[in-house]
């Protein structure tokens, strides 16, 4: 669980625009509105699903303020606040440009709160102030909310889907009911191959977000996978079948669990044998990171 938190004829225009014009699109007011999960006209499709391969570099930004430049391939920035013209500009830079998007929360501060049936909202989530789980076990439900906002993810212009809190049945394993809803893993796997089809419908990649207990059955069907702090939790080795298989796996780790010469000295030190990504960022994701010496 992460911090919190186009008028595609403009591409060619946006290409010419100086560096700046990057860092005054993101984050504030250029996000996604209401009226815009209504807007039912077509939108542009992928020819193709963008699965970045092993060793691919990645940068994560969500606090708002998109930086002028960013080091990684890969940059992943919020589905909501990030407009079209951003997504943009960043694919005249030569980016993959990926959309964060908790689809295992109920939260207070998007556009589209009220439409979500009061039967899906369960408890709150403990260490996000405005956040509620939702009982993904109603798939029906939550179908045509999940399908605007990827129909707006791909409007867009984004080229993948960060899905997080698809593991939020872990917080009943211990049979407390901590979402309300007594999820399983069977009810994962169930959602699971729902935004798959979803996102592929619409030519988005999706990575798998933590979560290692689907990777045995669901490695081959995500594209990439991001983990966060899965050294520090010693779960990384079980998603090494996705750099077995030539696919991206992100790890990021967290400063509040480790230190940057930790992250150095024993983390880089695990993932690139395993193939790994690695990257050290705040809770807070910022534009601040700290990456693994290039080999």
């Amino acid at each position: 669980m992460q911090n919190r938190h186009i008028s595609f004829s403009k591409i060619i225009l946006l290409s010419l625009l100086p560096i700046f014009l990057l860092a005054s699109c993101g984050g504030g007011g250029d996000g996604e509105d209401d009226s815009h999960l209504d807007d039912n006209s077509s939108f542009t499709l992928h020819e193709n699903i963008y699965m970045p391969k092993r060793g691919t570099s990645f940068s994560i930004v969500l606090d708002g303020k998109i930086p002028a430049d960013f080091s990684g391939d890969v940059v992943d920035l919020d589905a909501f606040d990030t407009s079209a013209e951003t997504v943009a500009a960043l694919h005249a830079k030569g980016k993959k440009v990926f959309a964060y998007l908790s689809v295992g929360s109920w939260e207070e501060y998007r556009p589209d709160k009220d439409r979500f049936p009061k039967e899906v909202v369960g408890k709150n989530y403990p260490g996000w102030e405005g956040e509620k789980f939702l009982d993904i076990r109603a798939v029906d439900k939550l179908a045509p909310l999940m399908r605007k906002r990827f129909d707006m993810i791909a409007r867009k212009g984004f080229d993948g889907i960060e899905p997080d809190n698809i593991d939020i049945y872990t917080e009943d394993a211990d049979e407390n009911n901590g979402t309300g809803f007594n999820l399983t893993l069977e009810d994962a796997r169930k959602y699971a191959q729902f935004l798959i089809d979803e996102a592929h419908k619409r030519h988005l990649s999706i990575g798998q977000k933590n979560a290692p207990e689907l990777t045995e059955a669901y490695g081959d069907l995500f594209d990439w996978a991001l983990l966060e702090d899965p050294f520090y939790e010693k779960f990384a080795p079980v998603f090494k079948i996705y750099t077995e298989h030539d696919k991206a796996v992100f790890a990021l780790s967290y400063l509040d669990n480790t230190s940057k010469e930790k992250f150095l000295r024993e983390y880089c030190t695990q993932a690139v044998p395993l193939g790994y990504t690695a990257i050290l960022k705040d809770r807070d994701l910022t534009a601040v990171e700290t990456t693994c010496p290039k080999h």
